[in-house]
């Protein structure tokens, strides 16, 4: 506020002593006791300074879950076309086609293979392609992805602009992602779908290859407690996109100028970087298991068209108290999805079985490859 408690103090006092007192019954040597009016003149001060930290921390805590608004502060930072040169797209072959996940360490790896799996299951007519950076990977982890029909490329850590400054130490390796625009144009694919690791294809989506905007994606949704509800801005785990070296590069370029929250990592910087430009997928290509808690009849709308399911409410293939970085062998994993089914009073429980599931036909499919590689040095 913009005077000081002194001075509140003042004016509440002067207000005070103006008054005229109203007509009363009561002993006019208790009104004019001074202990008591000294007390009374401090519940009006503590009440009011009681209002006004409440008031400050709802309003900043406000601040601290406000979404931050590509919208609200638009800034041009490529010049990337909406829509390619429809020549190009519409006589696109499969072989042309790609779907990319990322691998930054063994922890996923599994919950990688199950990815790809579901993938083949679905009849995804496309390449599957999985970036990785060389030294954070073992070859067991590589083994297990490449058991399921992922083609591995090594690729170089896109590190955090800014040195990293204001980024959560699990996110420091997010900005490789942005590495499927350059690997893609390399690779000979013109159109391409990122999943991110903790999700799971339930149906086909080849319509996407067909997509001729230059970038696609869901909007997010925040779990009941949190205001921002049903969001305007993109969700990055699944993305239906253009690959191109020079949209790669720009993004490079555009890192360090960009403003916008680092603490939200590059799904922060790519609802900036392409803004406006954008098309919004439909939920269904995103299924955000937060849906759910937000409106438990749309979510039984969507899962009947529902083509990827999105883990973020819960990761029922991790354990938050294992080792970052650290291997599951297929018991273990079975053990953590198993448990995960009570987690959050049982509300995921479905969609933790539908991943049991798959986990149980990845390894029908593909189970003694995938141990062999636990023999690996």
């Amino acid at each position: 506020m913009a005077f000081s408690d002194f001075s509140l103090f003042r004016t509440l006092k002067f207000s005070y002593e103006s008054y005229e007192l109203l007509p009363s019954n009561a002993n006019p040597s208790n009104l004019r006791n001074p202990n008591r009016r000294r007390f009374i003149l401090l519940a009006i001060v503590f009440l009011t300074y009681t209002l006004v930290v409440c008031g400050l921390t709802s309003f900043l805590t406000q601040k601290r879950l406000e979404v931050h608004s590509y919208l609200d502060n638009y800034q041009y930072l490529n010049t990337v076309p909406i829509v390619r040169n429809e020549s190009t797209w519409s006589s696109m072959s499969s072989s042309e086609h790609a779907v990319f996940t990322v691998l930054y360490s063994d922890s996923y790896a599994l919950a990688s293979a199950v990815l790809g799996n579901s993938i083949r299951h679905a009849n995804v007519s496309a390449s599957m392609i999985l970036p990785y950076i060389p030294d954070q990977l073992s070859p067991k982890a590589l083994c297990i992805v490449e058991a399921v029909g992922w083609q591995t490329h090594p690729v170089s850590l896109v590190p955090p602009p800014h040195n990293g400054e204001g980024i959560a130490h699990r996110f420091k390796d997010q900005y490789t992602k942005l590495t499927i625009w350059s690997l893609g144009e390399q690779l000979g694919i013109d159109s391409a779908v990122y999943l991110d690791g903790d999700t799971l294809v339930l149906r086909n989506f080849d319509e996407l290859f067909n997509f001729p905007w230059e970038f696609g994606a869901a909007q997010d949704v925040f779990p009941p407690h949190d205001p921002r509800a049903f969001s305007n801005t993109y969700n990055a785990g699944v993305l239906a996109f253009r690959p191109s070296q020079a949209t790669f590069e720009d993004m490079l370029v555009k890192l360090e100028m960009a403003k916008y929250p680092l603490e939200y990592a590059e799904q922060a910087f790519l609802n900036l970087y392409f803004g406006g430009k954008g098309v919004r997928l439909p939920y269904a290509y995103n299924g955000n298991m937060v849906v759910k808690e937000r409106s438990a009849e749309l979510w039984a709308e969507l899962r009947d068209d529902m083509r990827v399911l999105h883990y973020t409410a819960l990761k029922p293939f991790w354990n938050p108290k294992t080792p970052d970085g650290q291997l599951l062998t297929p018991e273990e994993m079975e053990q953590y999805i198993e448990a995960a089914e009570e987690m959050k009073g049982g509300t995921y429980r479905d969609e933790v079985r539908l991943y049991l599931d798959a986990f149980h036909r990845t390894m029908e499919d593909s189970g003694p490859a995938i141990r062999a590689c636990y023999d690996k040095s």
